[in-house]
C-alpha cells in the first residue's frame, strides 16, 4: 500500500507533468533554449554587437538582477559597519518559497564569487560598467567586515594555536541572517575554501587597483595576516576540505588550487612591498615560496583528478570533480609551467595550453548531454532524480537526524562520509543535477583568456573566444522560459506546483520521474541562483566588451 508521502507525490508529479506539456524548447546556434526570443537573437550572431543586444534584453527582463541586501551591521574594529549581502537565491522575490538553509544563511563563496565578478566588469570597462564597480567594492567590504568580527578572528587564531580542528572551530563561513557576527554555533561544513577565496579577491583587487590599501582597516589587515600562519597549521596542502560542494572532507585539488594561488599572490606583494604589513620576519618570502612550491607539486601530480588519494571504492574518492575549474580561474595553468613542475600521469612539466586541456578532458567529461549544464561529479545524489519530493525529503531528513543524533552521542562531528553514503544508497538512482555556474564560469575564463592574448596571438584568442561563445550560449539556454513549471517548498512544509520564474538563470536543472518511467528535467526550486546569475553577467559582459579592454585583462584569474 503506498505511504502519504507517495500518495502526495503522485498527485505531485502528475500535476507537473500535466502542466509542463505545453512547454517546447527553441532551437538557436544548435542548442534548445528554454526561451525563444534568446534564442532567435543568440542564433543572429555572437559578435560584441549582437551580445551587446542579448546583453540588453536580459537587463531589460531582469535575467542579470543580482539582488544586494542590506543585511544591517557588525562591529569591526570597535564600530558598526554596515554590511551588504548577496544571498544564495532571490529571498525575496516570493516570501511563500522556502529553500532551506538558503532562506536562512549567507554563503561566503557566492558572495564573493559575485563580487569577483562585479570587479571584473568594472575592469574591463569602467565607463560601461561603473555600477557593477561600486557592487563588487561594496560587496568586498562587506565580506571583509563579516570575516573580520571579533569571533571570526579569534577562530582564526585558535586554530593557529591548536592545528586543525572540527568543523565548528573554523571561521564560519556560512552565517546566520541573524548572527552575522558569527557568535553561535552554525552547525556547518566550514572547512572549505571560502575564506581563501575573499583573500585571494581582496589581495587581486589591491594588485590591480580596485581596491586602496587604505580601504583595509586594521581588522581586514590581521584577517589577511592569519592566511599564512592558518594554512601552515592546519597542514596545507594536504589536509581534508569539504571543499566547494559542503559535503565529505577529503584532500581536494580544487582547493589546493585556491590556496596555492593566494600563497603566491602574497608572495608576490610582499616582496614588491605594496602589503609588505602581510610579512612577519625577514625570511617570510622564502617560506611563503616553499609553501607555493609544495601545493604546486601536489596539484601537478593530482592533476586532472579532485581526491584520488582514496581507495577506489571509498566514498572520498573523486576523479573528475566541476570544482576543478578553479585550477583554470585561479591560473594554475601558468603557475604550473612558469614552475616547469611536473603534471599527472606523464610526469613531465607540461605548457600552460597543455595544462588547460587536461584539466578541460576531465570537466567537460561532466557534460549532461539532455540539458548542456554539468553534472557535479559522477555519482552526485545531492538533488538527483526525484529528490524534491516528499518522500525522498523524507529520508533525506532521517537520514540527518541519524548522523546527528550519532554525533551527539560521540560528541563529535557528524559523519559526513555516513551521511553521503547513506544518501546515495537510500535515494532513488537516476539522472544527477545539471549545474549551470560551472557553464558561466568556463565562458567568463575563456574570455579573459581571449582578451589578454588578443594582442600576442590572436589565433589563440580566436580559440578561447569560440571557447568561451560556447559555453556562454549552453548558459543562455538555460535561462527559463515563459512556460515551464516546478515543483517548490512552502511554508506549509509541503512541495507545490508553481510557474518558474521567466528569464532567470536556474541553479540547476532537475529530473522527475513517475511511476510509469516518463521522466521530465525542470528548473530546480532554487531560481534564480545568484551567483550563476553573476557568472553569466560577467561572461556576457565580458565577450561583450570592445578591443580596447584587452589592454587591460590579466591572464584569466578570475
Amino acid at each position: 500500500m503506498p505511504t502519504s508521502h507517495q500518495r502526495y507525490d503522485r498527485v505531485l508529479l502528475r500535476e507537473l507533468m500535466a502542466k509542463s506539456r505545453a512547454y517546447r524548447a527553441t532551437e538557436g546556434a544548435g542548442t534548445r533554449f528554454a526561451d525563444r526570443a534568446l534564442a532567435r537573437l543568440v542564433e543572429a550572431g555572437d559578435s560584441p554587437t549582437h551580445l551587446c543586444a542579448v546583453e540588453a534584453l536580459l537587463k531589460e527582463r531582469g535575467a542579470l538582477d543580482l539582488p544586494v541586501i542590506e543585511a544591517g551591521s557588525v562591529r569591526v574594529d570597535g564600530a558598526a559597519r554596515r554590511v551588504s549581502i548577496v544571498a544564495a537565491t532571490d529571498i525575496g522575490a516570493d516570501p511563500t518559497v522556502r529553500h532551506g538553509e538558503m532562506s536562512t544563511m549567507f554563503y561566503l563563496r557566492d558572495h564573493v564569487q559575485s563580487a569577483s565578478a562585479m570587479m571584473e566588469l568594472f575592469l574591463s570597462d569602467p565607463v560601461r560598467y561603473a555600477t557593477e564597480g561600486d557592487i563588487g567594492r561594496e560587496l568586498i567590504h562587506s565580506a571583509l567586515h563579516l570575516i573580520s568580527t571579533p569571533a571570526q578572528l579569534a577562530r582564526f587564531a585558535a586554530v593557529v594555536e591548536r592545528g586543525d580542528t572540527g568543523q565548528e572551530e573554523w571561521p564560519h563561513i556560512s552565517l546566520w541572517f541573524d548572527d552575522l557576527e558569527a557568535e553561535k554555533p552554525n552547525s556547518w561544513r566550514n572547512k572549505q575554501d571560502s575564506f581563501q577565496m575573499l583573500a585571494f579577491l581582496v589581495l587581486d583587487a589591491v594588485a590591480r587597483g580596485f581596491l586602496g590599501t587604505d580601504e583595509l582597516l586594521p581588522s581586514h589587515r590581521e584577517f589577511l595576516r592569519f592566511v599564512v600562519p592558518f594554512l601552515r597549521a592546519v597542514g596545507f596542502p594536504r589536509y581534508e576540505s569539504s571543499g566547494s560542494w559542503e559535503e565529505i572532507a577529503a584532500r581536494r585539488t580544487s582547493v589546493m588550487a585556491v590556496e596555492t594561488a593566494l600563497l603566491d599572490r602574497i608572495r608576490v606583494l610582499t616582496e614588491n612591498g605594496k602589503l609588505a604589513f602581510l610579512a612577519d620576519g625577514e625570511d617570510f618570502g622564502t617560506r611563503v615560496g616553499t609553501m607555493v612550491d609544495a601545493g604546486l607539486r601536489e596539484i601537478g601530480r593530482r592533476i586532472p583528478f579532485e581526491s584520488p588519494d582514496y581507495e577506489l571504492d571509498s566514498i572520498r574518492h573523486r576523479r573528475a570533480d566541476a570544482s576543478l575549474v578553479y585550477l583554470l580561474m585561479y591560473g594554475l595553468p601558468e603557475l604550473l609551467a612558469e614552475a616547469r613542475v611536473p603534471i599527472g600521469e606523464p610526469a613531465r612539466p607540461m605548457t600552460a595550453r597543455e595544462v588547460e586541456t587536461v584539466v578541460l578532458d576531465a570537466l567537460l567529461s561532466l557534460v549532461d548531454p539532455a540539458t548542456g549544464g554539468f553534472i557535479r561529479y559522477a555519482g552526485d545524489s545531492y538533488q538527483r532524480v526525484n529528490f524534491h519530493t516528499h518522500e525522498v525529503q523524507a529520508i533525506v531528513r532521517a537520514i540527518k537526524d541519524e548522523v546527528r543524533a550519532d554525533a551527539e552521542a560521540r560528541g563529535g562531528d557528524v559523519d559526513l562520509d555516513r551521511k553521503q553514503e547513506m544518501r546515495g544508497r537510500l535515494t532513488p538512482q537516476g539522472r544527477e543535477a545539471a549545474w549551470t555556474h560551472p557553464l558561466g564560469q568556463l565562458a567568463a575564463w575563456g574570455a579573459r583568456r581571449s582578451l589578454h592574448m588578443r594582442r600576442s596571438d590572436p589565433e589563440q584568442a580566436r580559440e578561447y573566444r569560440e571557447f568561451a561563445v560556447r559555453h556562454l550560449n549552453a548558459m543562455l539556454a538555460t535561462v527559463t522560459g515563459e512556460d515551464q513549471w516546478h515543483a517548490v517548498l512552502r511554508e506549509d512544509d509541503g512541495y507545490h506546483i508553481r510557474k518558474v520564474p521567466p528569464y532567470r538563470v536556474p541553479e540547476c536543472l532537475v529530473t522527475y520521474r513517475d511511476d510509469r518511467g516518463n521522466e521530465l528535467i525542470v528548473p530546480s526550486p532554487h531560481t534564480p541562483l545568484n551567483w550563476s546569475t553573476a557568472m553569466l553577467r560577467t561572461a556576457l559582459g565580458l565577450l561583450a566588451t570592445e578591443e580596447a579592454a584587452a589592454d587591460g585583462a590579466s591572464p584569466g584569474r578570475l
